[in-house]
């Protein structure tokens, strides 16, 4: 049943458009005012929302505002008279689908409702048919920053070829999902994707895990086990935490990667093998080399490609689009009717540092569909750890310690622009957000402390 709300102060008009829509068996909802209408938005969701314009308090333009932040799906569609008719053209341009001019029949009012959800729906398609094309290619990869683009631009490039492909990164950023990427997008992706953690097991289960063995080459090997190598012939390896692995585990992975053949563990049959692997690691493995635990001739064997998946806390433009991907899945498998986050929620996200990467984000937007009482995640639904720069996931507290002999209050200032504009990529306009400062404040400060960038267009000219 489609949810309407119907937001007009005179009592009168308000009945007529609630008997209406009530007699198409729509579910409607009704309220008085402005104030009225944005709490309730607050707490339902609903499929079109017919407001007036000029109202006391909280008007038209208010309750569109309202509706725009919390879930962009909704329609709505401006109740006005003659004189206010700019104004609600003006509404139209910030979201509104439509207006009626009062007095108006109801007729012309459903009409404008019937072809505004009409609209809705073949937008949907679009959109759906989108995702259809462009989303398997990448999975659930979601990344709208600068960075993350750069990741499925080289995704696209390598991923034809039979190159071995050294994946880096945080623990938690998504590397994994890279290596499924790769792998779908390569002439082997109806071939086997095969996955190894190899610092999940000890050293010689995972050489029998990785080359499998033969009955009887150790105790307790009662039958023949086939490898994963063996198991992803003709298809991809992915090794994850392979800085993890023992030197002599490691010559083993080398000959295979050089010779394309090995012997199972107690064995005397060479099998050939075509894989393409797939390594990732969160360590430095040059310094790995230096401190003898990684072998330099493997490393140049993996290091065919690079793809360094960036941290979450170096993309935040990426924070919000993830979050509303982890809460479709969550709600869908929880079935909860869970449609957005409101905007405090936004806020505290916006500024966690995320220290955990994605990993840490779905687990807390998990945690916050189990928890949430309402239609739109909240920040009292997020649990988030205190940050270590002190600032709380929860309550952004900040606890700040000035030395006892003081502090120049500018240096202080260009400290926090500075560390503002890292945080957010160094794009301005987000760390003035970030701040609560207007753009102009900021372009006034960044020329004041003289602070630059390689990356800012006027540095390069200037340079």
């Amino acid at each position: 049943m489609r949810k309407i709300l119907v937001v007009e102060d005179e009592p009168n008009l308000r009945d007529g458009i609630v008997t209406a829509f009530g007699d198409r068996d729509w579910q409607v909802t009704q309220a008085g005012n402005g104030v009225e209408a944005i709490s309730l938005l607050e707490s339902e969701v609903f499929d079109v929302v017919i407001t007036d314009y000029k109202m006391p308090e909280a008007d038209g333009q208010d309750v569109l505002k309202r509706c725009r932040m919390l879930n962009e799906g909704t329609v709505v569609i401006m109740m006005t008279a003659f004189g206010t008719v700019e104004s609600a053209v003006e509404a139209m341009k910030t979201g509104a689908y439509d207006y009626v001019l009062k007095p108006f029949n109801l007729e012309e009012l459903e009409l404008k409702v019937d072809k505004a959800l009409e609209h809705r729906k073949l937008l949907a398609c679009v959109e759906a048919h989108s995702r259809d094309i462009v989303l398997p290619r990448f999975e659930n990869i979601v990344g709208e920053s600068a960075q993350m683009q750069e990741v499925f631009r080289t995704i696209e490039k390598i991923a034809r070829s039979n190159a071995t492909v050294l994946v880096l990164g945080e623990t938690g950023v998504g590397k994994e999902l890279v290596a499924e990427a790769l792998h779908l997008n390569s002439a082997r992706n109806d071939q086997p994707f095969v996955k190894m953690n190899c610092a999940a097991l000890h050293e010689n289960l995972l050489e029998s895990e990785l080359f499998g063995h033969e009955r009887g080459a150790f105790t307790g090997a009662d039958r023949q086990r086939t490898g994963r190598f063996e198991l992803a012939n003709g298809g991809t390896l992915f090794l994850d935490e392979i800085g993890n692995m023992s030197l002599s585990t490691q010559a083993k992975v080398l000959r295979v990667l050089q010779e394309r053949e090995f012997e199972r563990l107690g064995g005397i049959r060479t099998i050939k093998v075509n894989v393409r692997v797939i390594a990732a690691t969160n360590l430095d493995l040059e310094q790995a080399i230096v401190e003898g635990r990684f072998r330099e001739d493997l490393f140049y064997r993996l290091n065919v490609v690079t793809v360094n998946v960036p941290p979450l806390r170096e993309r935040r433009e990426d924070i919000i689009p993830l979050c509303k991907h982890f809460i479709d899945d969550a709600a869908a498998e929880m079935k909860k009717d869970i449609r957005g986050i409101d905007p405090g929620a936004v806020r505290v996200l916006k500024r966690h540092t995320w220290p955990g990467n994605i990993r840490e984000l779905k687990n807390a937007m998990e945690r916050a569909v189990l928890l949430s009482e309402k239609p739109f995640i909240r920040q009292e639904d997020l649990h988030l750890a205190s940050d270590d720069n002190g600032v709380s996931g929860a309550g952004n507290s900040i606890n700040l310690r000035l030395p006892p002999n003081g502090i120049d209050l500018e240096e202080l200032e260009k400290l926090a622009i500075l560390e503002a504009l890292r945080i957010n990529g160094w794009v301005q306009k987000d760390a003035a957000k970030f701040l609560g400062i207007s753009s102009r404040v900021m372009n006034y400060k960044v020329a004041k402390y003289e602070i630059k960038n390689p990356r800012w267009t006027k540095n390069k000219l200037a340079g």
